[in-house]
Formats: C-alpha cells, sequence, structure tokens
C-alpha cells in the first residue's frame, strides 16, 4: 500500500485493530512502503487521541471500557464527511414520523440535524444520540432498554428487543461497519448487530449512513440484507463503480461533499446531559 497520505495509513492501522489485538511498527513500515520512523509518528499520534494503546514495538486495540472518551474520538474521525450525510439525511425526515437512529456517530450527527423538526419521534439504542435530542421541544424520545455497552454508550440486549418488536417506525438510519450486494450492510459486535437487526425489521424504510471509507471494508456480522436497504446516504469518496451496481438493484444512493472545516465546527457529546431513566420521555 504505498503513497497513503497519514490520514488513510491511520485508518488502515485502526482497520486492523478490529480483528487483531496488536500490530507491529516493522509489519506496519512494510505495509506501507514508509520508513519506521513514519509509522512511529502514525501511531504516536493515533495514542494522543486516546484510539489505540502503545506497547513495546506498536500498539493495541484499547479493551472495552478502558476509555470512556471512546465515542468522543470515533466522532472526530471522518468529521466533514460525517456531518455532510447527516445534513442530506435530515432533509429525508418529514415532521410528524417516527424514525430510529442507531447508536452510530454518524447518527449522533443526524440527531443534531434534527432538532428543529416538529412533531417528531426517535427510537434510539443510543444513550449519546438520546441526549442531544433530549432538550429539543418537538421530539420525544423513545429509548431502548438494554445492558450498557461503555464503548459505544449504547443499549444492547433482550430488554430492548420488546420496544422495537412492539413499534411501527417510518425510517430507520444505520450506520455500517462494511457493506456488499451479497451480505448487505455489516458490523462486528452482536449485540449491535442484533439491535440494528430488530430496528431495520421495524421499519418500513431502512436507510444506511455512512462514509465513504466503509464501502470496501467488511464484517463480520450481516444485520440487514442488500435488497431491504431503501437508500444509502455516504459522500463522494464512495467507489463510482459500487455505487452505480447498488443503485442498479433498485437502492437510492445519494453521495454528498464532505463539509469544510470552516462549515462544519464539531459538537462532541456531554456526559453530562444524558438524562436519568426517570427523566426519558416515552
Amino acid at each position: 500500500m504505498p503513497n497513503l497520505s497519514q490520514l488513510e495509513r491511520q485508518r488502515h492501522v485502526l482497520d486492523l485493530l478490529e480483528t487483531r489485538d496488536s500490530v507491529h511498527v516493522a509489519e506496519l513500515s512494510e505495509v506501507f512502503s514508509v520508513s519506521e520512523v513514519t509509522v512511529r509518528n502514525d501511531l504516536s499520534e493515533l495514542a494522543r487521541q486516546g484510539l489505540v494503546a502503545r506497547v513495546r514495538g506498536g500498539v493495541r486495540a484499547l479493551q472495552h471500557g478502558q476509555s470512556e472518551l471512546g465515542f468522543d474520538h470515533r466522532l472526530r474521525i471522518e468529521a466533514e464527511r460525517k456531518q455532510a450525510i447527516a445534513r442530506a439525511a435530515a432533509g429525508m425526515v418529514e415532521e410528524g414520523e417516527a424514525v430510529a437512529l442507531d447508536s452510530s456517530t454518524t447518527a449522533y450527527y443526524l440527531a443534531l440535524e434534527l432538532r428543529a423538526k416538529r412533531e417528531l419521534v426517535v427510537v434510539t439504542n443510543g444513550l449519546l444520540v438520546a441526549a442531544a435530542l433530549a432538550d429539543a421541544p418537538g421530539i420525544t424520545v423513545l429509548v431502548t432498554g438494554g445492558m450498557l455497552r461503555l464503548s459505544a454508550m449504547s443499549l444492547v440486549g433482550d430488554l430492548g428487543l420488546d420496544v422495537l418488536r412492539a413499534a411501527r417506525i417510518n425510517k430507520g438510519f444505520l450506520g455500517a461497519r462494511g457493506l456488499s450486494l451479497e451480505r448487505g450492510l455489516m458490523d462486528l459486535n452482536p449485540d449491535e448487530v442484533r439491535i440494528k437487526q430488530e430496528m431495520a425489521d421495524a421499519c418500513e424504510q431502512v436507510v444506511g449512513i455512512f462514509d465513504g471509507t466503509k464501502w470496501q471494508r467488511s464484517a463480520l456480522l450481516s444485520f440487514v440484507d442488500s435488497d431491504r436497504v431503501d437508500a444509502i446516504v455516504t459522500d463522494t469518496g464512495a467507489p463510482p463503480d459500487e455505487v452505480r451496481t447498488w443503485r442498479s438493484r433498485g437502492t437510492d444512493v445519494v453521495a454528498v461533499e464532505p463539509l469544510s472545516r470552516e462549515r462544519s465546527p464539531i459538537r462532541p457529546p456531554d456526559l453530562r446531559r444524558v438524562p436519568p431513566a426517570s427523566e426519558r420521555r416515552s
């Protein structure tokens, strides 16, 4: 993989750590065709951001629960793309509808875009997604129950399934770690996948929301078949050939230009705004 930018190299390191415990400087130097000094600089920056942990000779993946800032850091990766995607996805939401948002960082940005809507019901398993909407006057937030998954600030498990099975939702906006026509939309964590499956089943329309880097990735588990995906909102970094193929199969694919840094200030989640269960609206 020669001639990659620093951001592309760092992204590949994070991809590797989704399926491995650690990666090493010498290996990465050979893969990227750069010096070990360059690799160490890349890894030092990832460690500074709290995305990896340094070990002798390389880095390792953070353990679940090791950092409460995991969501906040992921929010800053490809932020301009995610914010542009969120803005376009919000245009698909009509006032008076019921929509489902998963716990992805793109869904968090979408929640911010939805705050001005009226007579909207939002169903989510993401605590920070719910917090972003908690004081929006025209929105009723329904949070699924379950066990807290700290790394994503999400609720997972059987307790949340009854809510989704009893609901009828107009549109579901779901992030993904990867996608293909053969396997549909995919993710890694089995608990998150199960919630996403139930969300998709409860929705009349399913909309994938993910940036262009996800198009050439795979993941362990599928949560919705490709023929159930009504639309995808992504950015112009998505591979044109794959976009055309999805469109030819009947999926509406919207590819937006990333927002400029000047136009897209990042609003990190404030954990203090997550309301206690007794105060959540239903």
